[in-house]
């Protein structure tokens, strides 16, 4: 039985969700709750979900209804969306094993005597670990809940398995943040996106158990730790007193030599400086604080930018293709690149440097693959002499990597070898179009045609016995219907060239932090992007024109095209 909100006053203000959101209102009695921290961003702050239990005399799709209302609330383990629940469904009920997310307000019905049907459209779920996953379009979550009567109220007997929440729920009820693990070779950082219940452990507690207990499942074939194996939380808390975060891990990380040492301090400064209030880092192993070479403790969390994800080399420079010599973009007026590629010899299009910007890759007019040094004096080869290759991309590493027309993805390095590298994962009629590897070199965006449509997905970058391989693609949306162009802006964040249903193509945001995309318009015409961290976005069009993008309106910049930076 549904019943509106009423306001108390004009000060107890009320905020109604349509149908099955939750009613949030300040409470009048029960428990005091602490409130939000003076100086925290209010992107920060938290409305949490008062849930109403059931009241006597509810019908059964006004049961289903008051317990998906309910779900969104994680006070007491789900207490109040458990009242739901038959006693035997409310004592097995498992919620932490899972979230389907849905979009819009679910069909609730009448599907016999004792069963309620829930239909929804699926948008993505949370697994145990935290990790989003997206939908495919069209994806439904269909339930079907056995009700019983008890003392004379319907009660549900068969809840689904986890939880069912609308995407505004899980935008109240959960804070995005990234775990901080290495990558293989202990350089840099990467990220490990997670989803925590704003009801549970405080953020910096939550964040120190999740590095510790190791990256998802997903992302750990790629990635390393600094931590010990079975190191644990000495103390099960982490406490932030006066803007220090104390962690206390258990003492056999006092056995870590130096360089293991201030990777654990990375770790655990990047990932936690991402909460409120804290400035610094008191690190401990065995109630003894943990000696690190080149900080104090407390650490300041900005202690360690060398592990920055997001780090360019100094004298990165944008580089676009004017008559196909490819040219600096960076100055008052284009200049040509130093070496075979700034001569036109042979002219290019479709181009790619290093991160260090010591090697550059492009394509000729029949999109052949040439690959060469960025200096004076050297040559461009061709060691992939079959016309139709993707965009060449770098990531990490001085190697190029091409997807050919028959959709086999490969490694060239600058002197012409050339390794393919498996990709698994894939379903049988998916074809691979594209490759952009992360600067970290630990992950890899792909554009995949399956049908009609062509959709971006994240996969990672393994070694095993000295091969490298590409695994576990996931979709990272499921609105696109066409991607031209995706390149990596930073280290959780791509650009896509993309087409949304009829409308002209555009250039996309795709945050993979919280796994949301929003349009950023584009100038006309567009063909390749460009992005890189702290830097303008970059699109070249058709009409041999280079725009740029920071925050405001598009705006033409130089002549030129096939924009790119360093490791893009």
């Amino acid at each position: 039985m549904n019943r509106p909100c009423t306001i108390a006053t004009a000060v107890a203000m009320l905020v109604c969700a349509p149908v099955l959101g939750a009613c949030v209102t300040i409470p009048t009695s029960g428990p005091v709750q602490q409130g939000i921290e003076v100086g925290i961003a209010p992107s920060d702050q938290v409305i949490r979900v008062i849930a109403r239990p059931p009241v006597p005399d509810m019908t059964p799709t006004e049961i289903v209804s008051g317990f998906l209302q309910a779900s969104a609330s994680f006070e007491d383990d789900h207490a109040v969306a458990r009242l739901y629940l038959t006693p035997e469904a409310a004592l097995t009920w498992q919620p932490q094993t899972g979230v389907s997310v849905y979009e819009g307000v679910p069909t609730i019905v009448p599907d016999g005597v004792n069963t309620t049907a829930m239909t929804a459209t699926r948008v993505g779920a949370i697994d145990a670990e935290g990790r989003y996953q997206v939908a495919a379009p069209g994806t439904l979550i269909q339930a079907r809940l056995q009700l019983e009567f008890v003392s004379g109220s319907w009660r549900i007997a068969t809840p689904p398995p986890g939880l069912l929440l609308s995407r505004s729920d899980v935008d109240r009820a959960y804070r995005a943040y990234e775990v901080y693990f290495l990558d293989p070779t202990f350089s840099t950082l990467v990220p490990d996106p997670r989803y925590f219940p704003i009801d549970g452990p405080t953020p910096a507690t939550a964040l120190a158990r999740a590095l510790v207990q190791g990256p998802t499942e997903w992302l750990a074939p790629a990635v390393r730790t600094g931590l010990p194996d079975g190191t644990t939380l000495a103390v099960d808390a982490v406490p932030v007193i006066d803007g220090v975060a104390r962690v206390d891990l258990s003492p056999d990380v006092r056995l870590a030599d130096e360089a293991t040492r201030r990777a654990i301090s990375a770790q655990f400064a990047w990932t936690l400086r991402q909460v409120p209030g804290v400035r610094l880092l008191d690190l401990n192993a065995g109630g003894q604080s943990l000696d690190v070479a080149g900080a104090p403790n407390p650490q300041p969390l900005d202690a360690w930018p060398a592990y920055d994800p997001n780090a360019m080399p100094n004298g990165s420079r944008a580089l676009g293709v004017i008559n196909g010599r490819a040219v600096t973009l960076d100055g008052v007026a284009p200049l040509p690149v130093s070496g075979p590629a700034g001569l036109a010899d042979p002219p290019l299009d479709g181009i790619a440097a290093s991160l260090q910007s010591t090697v550059i890759a492009g394509l000729d007019a029949q999109a052949r693959l040439w690959i060469g040094p960025l200096t004076s004096g050297g040559v461009l080869t061709s060691p992939l002499e079959e016309p139709g290759q993707s965009r060449p991309s770098f990531g990490r590493g001085p190697e190029a990597w091409v997807v050919g027309p028959d959709a086999a993805l490969r490694r060239v390095s600058a002197d012409g070898l050339v390794a393919i590298v498996p990709v698994d994962g894939l379903h049988p009629k998916a074809v691979l179009e594209s490759v952009a590897i992360s600067r970290d070199g630990t992950r890899a965006a792909l554009t995949v045609r399956r049908g009609p449509r062509t959709i971006v997905m994240l996969a990672i970058v393994t070694t095993r016995e000295g091969s490298m391989r590409i695994e576990s693609p996931v979709r990272v949306d499921n609105r696109l219907t066409a991607v031209l162009d995706v390149v990596w802006g930073d280290d959780d964040r791509l650009i896509a060239l993309g087409v949304e249903g009829a409308t002209a193509p555009s250039i996309y945001e795709i945050d993979l932090s919280r796994w949301q995309m929003r349009s950023l318009g584009g100038p006309p015409s567009p063909v390749r992007v460009a992005a890189a961290p702290g830097s303008p976005i970059l699109v070249g069009t058709e009409q041999g024109r280079i725009w740029t993008y920071t925050s405001g309106p598009w705006r033409p910049g130089s002549r030129g095209g096939s924009p790119t930076y360093p490791g893009g």
